[in-house]
């Protein structure tokens, strides 16, 4: 069994934090993702995760 490496990421809906939340996924890395509002951008920023290739 191979263990991925994750990363929690604060702030992950939008800016900074997606940005880099999405080029860890690029990568390889599986993301936890933390949102103070704005629920739907955290939602969207998970959905380009999963897209990108991440859990």
């Amino acid at each position: 069994m191979t263990t991925r490496p994750i990363a929690l990421i604060t702030g992950g809906s939008r800016g900074l934090g997606r940005n880099t939340a999405l080029n860890l996924a690029r990568k390889g890395v599986d993301v936890i993702v933390t949102y103070r509002s704005r629920a739907d951008e955290a939602e969207a920023a998970v959905a380009e995760i999963e897209t990108a290739g991440g859990r």
